[in-house]
């Protein structure tokens, strides 16, 4: 009795642990993303002078030299070259 308990103790902790590493990969891999898109947006509004671009639901404005103003979250981003 006390080994099965042991065992399903040591189960419930590898799948508890299992599921905060995948949560955070994943919280890690939007940030990333939407870095990314960030930069990818700058990079085209620069080299084609356009005004707007939008990028997986987010629409980008130029916003100085190194920075880029998302209108939906309604915030501005710095870029580093």
């Amino acid at each position: 009795m006390a080994e099965s308990m042991i065992g399903l103790m040591i189960a419930t902790v590898g799948v508890i642990t299992l599921a905060l590493t995948v949560r955070e990969s994943r919280i890690i891999e939007r940030k990333v993303e939407q870095k990314t898109d960030r930069t990818y947006a700058w990079s085209v509004l620069k080299k084609h002078g356009l005004k707007r671009i939008l990028i997986h639901d987010h629409i980008y404005e130029l916003n100085g030299n190194n920075s880029i103003y998302d209108m939906a979250e309604k915030k501005t981003y710095k870029i580093k070259n």
